[in-house]
């Protein structure tokens, strides 16, 4: 394995959470492009790889399915997924529904396959909602795992795509940062998210995506260690001009009322 791979090999691997081998495996069967073989993790199942627990009831499991899968539809589709929020108690919107997607392996927003839903509630050792519900609290504790926290969030943004795209367009990127990134995790994202209505106004790249996160963990609040030379996206240069500016303008104002 070259350094490439390796370096492919460990971005797989921060993306997914799986081990050497499974990671392998993957990006030697795509050619080696990582996001193809996230696409084969999350399709193929992977993920769900558990050890054994208690024994589960699968036809339970199956008959849960039946119960929100849409008529019309293979799978659980809008309103499958809105009625097993209100069983769960929980709006559609929570962000602990992005949790659960992401347990499931999902490959697209408000629907899962009967794969996807079976295979998720076996991995979560779940057959009643019941079990589901009383796991919610385990759930939204994985948002505090640094490292759970950047997994769920890069799957998000592959949740996040139209079918067919390969990049999220910018009101659905701006709502999933709603969800992972509120103030109290991050305390510019309403400026950023202004900032990108006014001087993006575009569908949000993969890259973008996944640096913000960075950016986010390790640049101050006062973008005093930022890098300007570093190898950021160029809209986060610009965002910090802009915040920079902001903060000067505001100053020198204070000054002079002062």
């Amino acid at each position: 394995m070259n350094r490439q791979q390796r370096e492919r090999l460990s971005q797989f691997q921060g993306v997914t959470g799986a081990d050497a081998g499974v990671a392998a495996r993957c990006l030697e069967a795509s050619g080696w492009s990582v996001e193809s073989a996230i696409d084969v993790y999350y399709s193929g199942g992977m993920h769900l790889t558990r050890s054994s627990g208690p024994r589960l009831d699968r036809d339970a499991i199956h008959r849960l399915f039946l119960r929100y899968k849409d008529a019309d539809e293979e799978g659980v589709g809008v309103e499958g997924i809105s009625q097993l929020c209100a069983d769960l108690g929980v709006e559609p919107d929570d962000i602990v529904v992005l949790v659960l997607s992401w347990h499931f392996g999902a490959e697209a927003m408000c629907e899962y396959s009967q794969r996807e839903f079976e295979e998720g509630m076996a991995g979560l050792g779940c057959d009643s909602i019941d079990k589901l519900k009383a796991k919610l609290p385990q759930l939204r504790a994985e948002l505090q795992d640094p490292a759970k926290f950047r997994q769920i969030y890069q799957f998000a943004y592959l949740f996040s795509r139209e079918k067919g795209q390969k990049i999220v367009q910018l009101d659905v990127a701006l709502g999933m940062w709603d969800l992972l990134l509120p103030p109290s995790r991050w305390q510019h994202i309403e400026a950023w998210k202004d900032f990108l209505r006014t001087h993006h106004k575009r569908a949000v790249s993969r890259d973008t995506w996944n640096q913000l996160l960075d950016f986010v963990l390790n640049t101050a609040p006062d973008f005093s260690n930022y890098d300007d030379s570093g190898a950021w996206p160029y809209l986060l240069d610009e965002f910090v001009e802009l915040m920079r500016k902001q903060a000067a303008d505001g100053s020198a104002a204070m000054q002079q009322d002062g």
